[in-house]
Order: structure tokens, then C-alpha cells, then sequence
């Protein structure tokens, strides 16, 4: 009898977690549409005030950090040399899709006086204030429309963040099941690069050249580097970008391929240089920046 009631009791448990479970799994879905449907409806109206040519109107979709940085007549000037002397026709979307604190929206405009369209990649960062843009990839260009990435002290806070969730289980490791963490992790070092002292407690973080890393990776026993893209930092919210980069030819003795002709050392199965990359989120919550999500990983 004991045996029977233990046997019911377990079914109903397991029954009970399924039930949670598929409750949780459906409020997540519904959750994550409302937030596309949101994402979606800013789109529309960005792209209304494009046909519209209201710079100032696009211009205050922006972050805060965008609007200081960057002044109105500089953006109004690179939507007027966007449309050239086309007149707006038409949009066609493409994808809406969010990745962590991030949104991404394909579209096309075409024109009333040419057939060809003009691919605009809209990008929006979830702030506390809600949807704000982030960039208008095809119609701003990084040179004029640098902005975000003045503070030093920010920066190199997220850039520690970035490591110490990096060297976690869920971290790079869990991402790239290929990328082996090593002792020694190396960092590339570019010309006026924006470095700083990185502290791991299990592993010795280092800044080398890329000739540095050609000629030492055997001494530092490092079979990739790591090397950081943009940082951005806007309103309360940071985005980074990391690279892992394999190095060709690398000396891994468990990774080597003997051929009858020649002794052939690959890293990952290849003997060509392969870049991995993860964006990462990080929130300022009481003067600190945490760590609030991964992004787009290719």
C-alpha cells in the first residue's frame, strides 16, 4: 500500500512540474511577442518618419547618450544625403528579431524615381525608458557617428565583466564548446589600443601584439586570443563585443593531424585562423556594471 501511495505521489509531482513548466513555457512565448509586436511597432513608426524625412523626429528615438553626443543638424544632414533627391515610395520588412537587451529590424525603402531600394538594418537597445535606437546601419557611418565610447572608466569595467563571464561554465566555454580555456589568456594589442589590467584568479591575462602572438603563442601554450570589438556605453546600459580568434598551426598535441608527407597542427579541425564572437550586456545597478545577457553570437 505504502509503495502504491509513493507511486501516486511521484505521478503527481511529475505532473504538477510538466504542468509549471508548460505554463512557464507559454508565458515566455507570449512574453517575447508582446516584446517583438513592441519592437515591430517601433519600427513602423521610425520608418513613418522617415518617408516623412523628419530627422528630429528619428533623431529623439535615439538613447539619450546618442543625443548628447551627437548633434540634431549633423543627424539631419546624413538622413537629407540618405535620400539624395529620391522621393519615399514604399517599405518592405524583412526580420524582427531580439537578442538579449537587443532589437533588429531588416527593411527595405524603395523609391518613387528609381527601382532600386536602399536596405536600411534598424538597431534598438531595450533601455529602463523602453525601445531607443541604437544605430541605422546603411544610413549612418561609423566615422561621423562615433559616439558611447568616451568613458574610459566604463569601459574598462565592462571589459573585466566581459572576462570574468567569459571564464565561467555558462560562459565562452559552454558557448564554443570548441574554445579551450588555458592558463594564460592573451588579449590582442593594437596601436592606441584602449587596454587595461585585467585580474582573473585562475588564469594570467595578457596583452600582446599580433607579432607577439605569432612568435609566443608556443611559450604561453594559448592555441587562441581573445581581442574586443566595440564597447558602447548608453544610458544605463553597455554592450561589448568579443572575438576568439584560433591561431593556424598552433602546437596542441591532441589536436594534431600526422599526414605521410608533412606534420600538420590544426586548431578546431582547421588550419586556417577562425573568429568566433559574442556580444554581451551589461546594466549599471547602483555605480556597478552586471552582467544582463548575451547577444548575437556568430
Amino acid at each position: 500500500m505504502r509503495i502504491i501511495i509513493a507511486v501516486i505521489v511521484s505521478v503527481l509531482i511529475a505532473l504538477a512540474i510538466f504542468f509549471i513548466a508548460q505554463k512557464n513555457l507559454r508565458g515566455t512565448i507570449v512574453t517575447h511577442t508582446i516584446a517583438k509586436t513592441e519592437l515591430f511597432q517601433k519600427g513602423l513608426k521610425f520608418v513613418n518618419a522617415l518617408a516623412h524625412k523628419d530627422g528630429a523626429g528619428i533623431y529623439r528615438m535615439f538613447n539619450s547618450t546618442f543625443q548628447k553626443e551627437i548633434g540634431l543638424e549633423q543627424f539631419e544632414g546624413a538622413i537629407e544625403r540618405w535620400y539624395g533627391s529620391n522621393s519615399y515610395r514604399s517599405v518592405k520588412f524583412g526580420t524582427v528579431n531580439i537578442m538579449g537587451l537587443s532589437g533588429h529590424i531588416t527593411s527595405w525603402i524603395s523609391f518613387k524615381d528609381t527601382p532600386e531600394s536602399k536596405f536600411v538594418y534598424q538597431y534598438w537597445i531595450k533601455s529602463d525608458g523602453g525601445w531607443k535606437l541604437m544605430w541605422l546601419s546603411g544610413i549612418l557611418n561609423y566615422k561621423d557617428f562615433s559616439y558611447g565610447d568616451w568613458d574610459t572608466v566604463a569601459q574598462h569595467a565592462v571589459m573585466q565583466g566581459m572576462f570574468e563571464q567569459a571564464v565561467t561554465d555558462s560562459g565562452l566555454k559552454a558557448l564554443f564548446q570548441e574554445f579551450e580555456l588555458t592558463k594564460n589568456m592573451v588579449i590582442l594589442s593594437r596601436p592606441n589600443c584602449n587596454f587595461c589590467k585585467i585580474n582573473l584568479p585562475k588564469h594570467k591575462v595578457l596583452w600582446l601584439t599580433e607579432e607577439e602572438i605569432k612568435s609566443k603563442h608556443h611559450q604561453y601554450g594559448i592555441n587562441a586570443y581573445f581581442d574586443f570589438g566595440m564597447i558602447r556605453v548608453m544610458d544605463d546600459i553597455a554592450i561589448g563585443a568579443l572575438d576568439i580568434v584560433t591561431i593556424p598551426h598552433a602546437n596542441q598535441a591532441s589536436a594534431r593531424i600526422e599526414s605521410p608527407r608533412r606534420k600538420v597542427d590544426f586548431i578546431g579541425g582547421s588550419k586556417t585562423t577562425r573568429r568566433r564572437s559574442i556580444s554581451m550586456f551589461f546594466k549599471k545597478v547602483a555605480g556597478k556594471w552586471i552582467f544582463a545577457g548575451y547577444g548575437s553570437k556568430w
